[in-house]
């Protein structure tokens, strides 16, 4: 399966929105990825893939 690129939306405490980019070859395995390396970021929705 070939990675994509995934744009993830998520928050810190009460802080504005910011967005992450993440590798992965889906979208499950990327909403993972990030709440593996950010715990204590609060993901607003799921994964969203980039347009290359």
């Amino acid at each position: 399966m070939p990675m994509r690129r995934w744009k993830i939306r998520y928050r810190i405490g009460r802080s504005q929105y910011y967005d992450r980019i993440v590798e992965a070859p889906s979208q499950a395995d990327a909403n993972r990825i990030f709440d593996a390396e950010m715990p204590g970021a609060r993901r607003c929705g799921s994964a969203q893939t980039v347009a290359n």
